[in-house]
């Protein structure tokens, strides 16, 4: 081979493993990472007093957290979480009302003032001319007036039925709309999570393939002081401008690393120092297993189901409520009433109400009908449509969920496809470095055989760990999308 089809092979091999890398920390390493706070005393401040011990130096390692505790914290503290439980606690409530406003249609009435003297019978009073006199005010004495009434149902035609169940359905659907934002919430912890290890990765691709590249550099710069005659110091200088990009771009991988470690923060509460194990990216540990499977979890626990499941219930009930609003209320009615004026004479006929001074009660059953029959005619066919509404939202979801777990599951399998092939070719560009590395060991080849086999390794290595980022990710979806939280990843 020549020297001239080796420059230019050396020139390509430069670019493309730049461009693999440049990919890699600009596209998908954009999950951030972890650091230390290192609190140091600053030398200057020291030399200006003489007395003074120069402080230690203390450095605060970060906290690991696994992915298990990652999600355990995000579902503790995520607003997103506590905002849907707020509303599921405002859907209780209204729940308790809809037991409890049945039984509570009670009024109570209370007056306090103040009467002149009124004295006489209902035929015959001799206070009315002084009552009418303004000026009159001598003989004032307090008065006070109560009363309470209120309706005991008894029979309601289904009302009270329909609108507990509608109230019970209405809480199933808030608790499934917090799982489902729960289910969100991990798979966005999860997202990022493997993002960082991918992040910490990529970093390790960087400083091995810079460290190889340091060597190289080293031994050919020793050749071309012994002016051995099978080197140019151009190819010094190719391996030196490709060392400088490689260190150039892995300023990228910082900021993607301080990005998704605010993101981690942020979901999961976290605001100390935060840092996740060492590890690196591997495959799932959960297997993939047929579509069968998850196509019959997501009919069973996906949210969007059950929440449309629910709604039907709802609207069934509201049904009920609307067609029992055709038919009276049977109940009991009970009241009281309390007046006394000192000042007014009591009046002792049964035929004449006293409205000063008086005691009474009473209990009746009764009947309340609301006449508005072809107004609650019309809430009925307005209930019905939304009761279709409804069933049709349920089989939209059914079909719905169906399309994306085929989808999901085939993501899935490709990347897992996709992984295993990279794994091999990584595997098979490892041992050609190591060949061409015992080669320059030997004497027999020269720093330049390494080129190449760097180029295809990090183009396999980055194409691999996209591969794993791409199947750990897409198992988290397929878990979510199917509602089988523990199908997904554990990280470990």
């Amino acid at each position: 081979m020549t020297k001239a089809r080796l420059s230019s092979l050396s020139r390509r091999t430069a670019h493309f493993a730049l461009a693999a890398l440049l990919t890699l920390s600009s596209t998908r390493a954009a999950w951030a990472g972890p650091f230390d706070l290192d609190d140091t005393a600053d030398p200057s401040a020291a030399a200006d007093k003489p007395t003074a011990a120069a402080p230690p130096i203390v450095t605060v390692h970060a906290r690991t957290y696994t992915l298990a505790e990652c999600l355990a914290l995000a579902d503790r503290n995520h607003p997103n979480l506590w905002a849907a439980r707020a509303r599921l606690a405002s859907v209780h409530g209204q729940l308790q009302e809809a037991k409890w406003l049945p039984y509570w249609q009670w009024s109570a009435n209370a007056t306090f003032g103040v009467l002149p003297p009124i004295s006489g019978t209902a035929a015959y009073t001799s206070s009315s001319a002084q009552i009418l006199n303004l000026s009159y005010l001598d003989g004032l004495a307090p008065f006070f007036h109560f009363d309470i009434s209120g309706v005991v149902p008894l029979y309601t035609f289904g009302k009270i039925e329909a609108g507990r169940t509608a109230a019970e359905a209405q809480v199933r659907v808030f608790e499934w709309d917090l799982e489902r934002n729960r289910q969100q919430t991990r798979m966005d912890v999860r997202r990022a999570y493997f993002g960082l290890m991918l992040a910490h990765d990529a970093r390790y691709l960087v400083d091995d393939i810079g460290s190889k590249l340091d060597n190289a550099i080293a031994a050919m710069t020793k050749k071309l002081d012994k002016g051995d005659p099978s080197v140019e110091e151009v190819d010094k200088w190719r391996l030196e401008f490709f060392k400088t990009e490689i260190t150039a771009r892995s300023g990228d991988v910082d900021k993607g690393e301080r990005y998704a470690t605010a993101a981690l923060r942020f979901m999961t509460g976290v605001q100390s120092s935060f840092e996740i194990p060492d590890v690196p990216l591997k495959r799932p540990d959960v297997p993939l297993t047929s579509a069968v499977r998850y196509l019959g979890a997501a009919r069973l626990f996906r949210p969007e189901v059950n929440m449309s499941r629910s709604g039907v219930a709802a609207r069934k009930a509201q049904v009920d409520l609307a067609r029992a609003r055709l038919f009276p209320d049977i109940g009991i009615g009970l009241g009281g009433s309390y007046s006394t004026g000192p000042s007014a004479t009591i009046q002792n006929n049964a035929w004449v109400v006293d409205p000063f001074n008086r005691f009474g009660y009473a209990a009746a059953l009764g009947l309340r009908w609301g006449l508005d029959l072809m107004p609650s005619q019309a809430r009925i066919e307005q209930a019905e449509a939304n009761l279709e509404e409804a069933r049709a939202n349920e089989r939209l979801a059914l079909g719905g969920i169906g399309v994306e777990v085929e989808n999901a599951y085939g993501t899935a399998l490709e990347a897992k496809n996709r992984e295993e092939a990279w794994d091999s070719a990584e595997k098979k560009a490892k041992t050609w470095i190591s060949s061409a590395q015992d080669a320059i060991d030997l004497g027999t080849k020269d720093e330049r055989a390494l080129l190449e086999p760097l180029r295809v390794y990090v183009n396999a290595r980055v194409s691999h760990l996209y591969a794993l980022l791409d199947y750990n990710i897409a198992m988290s979806e397929l878990a979510r999308v199917s509602g089988w939280d523990s199908a997904a990843p554990s990280g470990e």
